[in-house]
Parts: structure tokens; C-alpha cells; sequence
């Protein structure tokens, strides 16, 4: 039963160290107990706000159609673009009257990382085989398993982080009633652009509960 749980034990940490996963995510949220949240009818989404520099307006366009996309698909009320709030207003800022709340997005940070596991020595089960007699006194060939020591040599773990934060303002007061902050990083290369999408999809999908 030791052998067992070792040989288990030993199948556990090697996927934990092989296998891309999410080593940290943390929201924080912060809510205007005060606010009155029913009867929300609509909301402008501001541009996403980016300290993120790619070089290419077609890294912006899909981190804002991200975030349009699940706000549509999410929230039970009209959803309009700054540009849409600004045409039908006359180009101003002053959301008002097309709408009841206002959310911006900032993207903080979307960095790339790498860490080293070092040189690691575990006991691993394998399958061996020898030769034994049978009871007639013939050659056979038998298989049997042994735990052997196996020496993993060190390799490197890129690590993809990032960081947004959202904020909900009331258009008639211009005050915050509601934010988050996301944090997360995960062991696997160029993973933003899929980790963007849930932080998107998590604040909206909590969001619409606030708001119903």
C-alpha cells in the first residue's frame, strides 16, 4: 500500500511540474453598499485603457472586441461603445443621457516571466523482465516492476501574468460605485490573450448579478 501511494505520489508532483497551470489568480472587488443597482438600463463601455505597447492597432482591436463581445453576452441591459455613446450625445463625455453607468477598463500589466526547476531526482515505477524456470524446468520470460531512482535535469517555466481593473461609475454623479481588480499568472507562454477573455467573462458574468 506505501509503494502505492508513493508511486501516486510521485505521478502528482510530475504533472504539477509538467503541466501549464494557473499558479496565481485574485480578485478584489469593492462595492457602494449605498448605490441603487436595480433598474439599470444601460451602460457605456469606455475604450480599454492599455499600458500594453505591441506595436499594432490590431492588438487593441481584439483586446476591445474582448471585452464589448462579453458584456454583450453577459449583461441583461443595453450595452453601447464610447464611440456609439459619443455619436448619439453629439461627441461629448457626458454620458447621461444615454445612459445609467459607465465602466472603464486598464489593463495594468501583461508581461512575460520564466522561473527554472532545477535538477530533480524521483523514484519511479518500471516495468523490468527476466528470465525464470518454470515448474517444468523451462526458460520463460517474466515481467516484473521496481521502483528505480530517475534524475529530471533542469528546465525552464515561462510564466505569462497579468493584471486589469475595472471601475463602474454612476453617468449623473460621476462617482465609482463598484470595481475590481484581477490578478493572475500562469505557467505557460503567451497565455494573456485566453486569460484576458476570462478575466473579461468573470467580472461581467459577476457583474450582471450585481445589476438584475
Amino acid at each position: 500500500m506505501n509503494g502505492i501511494r508513493k508511486i501516486f505520489g510521485v505521478m502528482f508532483l510530475l504533472a504539477c511540474l509538467i503541466l501549464p497551470q494557473s499558479v496565481s489568480a485574485e480578485k478584489s472587488d469593492w462595492k457602494d453598499s449605498s448605490y441603487n443597482f436595480r433598474g439599470i438600463r444601460s451602460i457605456v463601455l469606455t475604450d480599454v485603457e492599455s499600458r500594453v505597447d505591441r506595436g499594432s492597432n490590431l492588438f487593441y482591436q481584439k483586446l476591445q472586441s474582448t471585452y464589448v463581445d462579453n458584456a454583450r453576452k453577459r449583461l441583461k441591459c443595453e450595452v453601447l461603445t464610447e464611440e456609439q455613446a459619443r455619436r448619439i450625445s453629439g461627441n461629448s463625455r457626458n454620458f447621461a443621457d444615454v445612459a445609467d453607468l459607465y465602466i472603464e477598463c486598464n489593463i495594468k500589466d501583461w508581461s512575460d516571466d520564466y522561473y527554472i526547476v532545477p535538477e530533480r531526482t524521483v523514484w519511479e515505477k518500471k516495468k523490468m523482465h527476466r528470465k525464470v524456470r518454470d515448474r517444468y524446468g523451462y526458460w520463460e520470460d517474466e515481467e516484473y516492476e521496481t521502483t528505480v531512482p530517475v534524475t529530471y535535469p533542469p528546465y525552464r517555466v515561462d510564466v505569462s501574468k497579468i493584471a486589469v481593473s475595472f471601475e463602474v461609475y454612476d453617468t449623473r454623479t460621476g462617482r465609482m460605485v463598484f470595481g475590481r481588480e484581477d490578478v493572475r499568472d500562469r505557467n505557460d507562454a503567451n497565455a494573456q490573450d485566453g486569460m484576458y477573455g476570462r478575466i473579461c467573462n468573470s467580472f461581467f458574468q459577476d457583474f450582471a448579478k450585481v445589476i438584475k
